[in-house]
């Protein structure tokens, strides 16, 4: 099994080819009146393909790119020349210092013009290069959505596993502590246990049976968390395509300066921020601009009829000019918005360096995290083994006598303590693992003899 695989952390063209029954499935389950139940096993891509399709992050996150691509055509418009028609009718009549009055006249005056900005000193350009910047920011930003909830799914899933395994434990707790019960029973009839030996081993099974309902209970609840990340009401049977058991535990081929570099040339967050930072810069390049001479080319083309009693007559009229105009004074506006928008590039870029610190302490945190769940794993593995052959060793002697019961529970204790460290070693492992693909923005393949690292 790759890496990949055993992540289960889905790209972007993983997502697009899934499978587009979880998608009718979904749809269906908003529409009932009831929640479903659904017997089909969800995989986690699955899983995962639904919660994209209906999580309102994403939607959310998709509204925003269409928000910063109008953003850069209403920038590109500045580009573009200015033109616009005019007619207008006007209906008048003169009087002289008589009194008497002269005929009316209407004229008929239709116009075109024309504006184009031909040189502004960056002001378009900068307005430009932010509204890009923007869209980039948007798109990233984007990436980093999709990521989380992809995360948030994972999580949510292996959680699920995880008490689910774990409720399968303390349900063989639960049957051996039975059967100690019944050899308590057995014993006691026989002559070779007492009743302080049939009440010790009621306690362990009533302490057996609390632990199972408590898996339980919070098994029904990750269920419920996980149906509403993907969509769903959250009292909705799903059932889950178990975890693999067979993965080996091992640690990324890379080192952790690796996949420190990585996340820093990957993860869509931190190059959301840095993309922000160009935005500051190029808003100010616009700023800039603002206090600088403009040459505008202005043009017009109209024609006058004018109609009085029995007479008519026509005018065309064609003008063409360019304007420079030179700003002297704006009551210190300028300059003030100059220092705005340099406050908002230092902002921007502080900024980035703060959240690379705080992506690269995530990459830490997570490596470290995968380095102790994989040591742990194996060693719950040796530590399983053991207590199940010292649980079989003193059922039989208790059977037969040679040990009392004190030690055939502590066997069990034991065993049931091994079953719930190796479940949770084992969804350690999976959270961890999805938690450093997270950090870092994706993981590679590792080769097949990877060990473990060194921290």
């Amino acid at each position: 099994m790759s890496w990949l695989r055993t992540l289960g952390y889905l790209s972007v063209s993983a997502l697009l080819s899934a499978c587009l029954a979880s998608a009718a499935l979904a749809a269906a389950a908003t529409g009932a009146g009831a929640a479903p139940q659904f017997a089909h096993p969800f995989t986690l891509v699955e899983l995962t393909d639904m919660a994209l399709s209906n999580n309102p992050q994403t939607k959310l996150a998709w509204a925003e790119i269409r928000s910063s691509q109008a953003g850069v055509e209403l920038a590109r418009a500045g580009y573009w020349p200015q033109i616009s028609a005019d007619y207008s009718i006007t209906r008048s009549r003169t009087v002289n210092f008589s009194g008497a009055s002269n005929s009316a006249q209407t004229r008929y005056s239709p116009s075109i013009s024309l504006s184009y900005l031909l040189w502004d000193f960056g002001n378009r350009s900068g307005s430009l290069d932010a509204a890009k910047y923007a869209l980039t920011a948007a798109e990233l930003s984007n990436s980093q959505t999709l990521q989380d909830v992809i995360l948030a799914v994972e999580q949510d899933y292996y959680q699920v596993l995880g008490l689910q395994a774990l409720a399968q434990a303390d349900a063989q707790s639960v049957k051996d502590a039975e059967t100690s019960l019944d050899a308590a029973q057995q014993n006691q009839k026989s002559g070779l246990a007492t009743v302080g030996d049939l009440y010790q081993t009621e306690a362990a099974l009533a302490g057996a049976q609390l632990a199972l309902q408590t898996a339980q209970g919070q098994l029904a609840v990750a269920t419920g968390t996980l149906a509403v990340e993907v969509g769903l009401p959250a009292n909705t049977g799903i059932t889950l395509a178990p975890w693999d058991k067979t993965v080996t535990p091992v640690m990324p081929a890379q080192t952790i300066e690796e996949l420190l570099a990585q996340a820093r040339q990957a993860r869509p967050e931190l190059l959301a921020s840095k993309a922000s930072e160009q935005q500051a810069i190029a808003k100010l390049e616009a700023t800039q601009g603002l206090g600088l001479p403009t040459l505008t080319l202005s043009a017009n083309a109209g024609r006058t009829r004018t109609a009085s009693a029995g007479f008519s007559q026509t005018a065309n009229s064609y003008s063409a000019g360019l304007t420079l105009s030179i700003p002297l004074f704006a009551g210190f506006g300028d300059e003030a918005a100059n220092k705005q928008a340099q406050a908002l590039v230092d902002v921007s870029q502080a900024s980035t360096a703060q959240l690379q610190q705080t992506v690269e302490l995530e990459v830490w945190q997570a490596y470290q995290n995968l380095h102790t769940a994989t040591v742990t794993l194996r060693t719950t593995e040796v530590q399983l083994k053991s207590a199940q052959q010292a649980e079989a060793v003193e059922t039989a002697r208790y059977h037969i006598g040679l040990d009392p019961i004190l030690n055939l529970l502590t066997a069990q204790t034991t065993l049931a303590s091994a079953r719930v460290q190796q479940v949770q070693a084992r969804l350690n492992w999976f959270t961890a693992l999805a938690a450093l693909g997270h950090a870092i923005g994706g993981l590679n393949a590792p080769s097949e003899t990877a060990t473990p690292e060194s921290p």
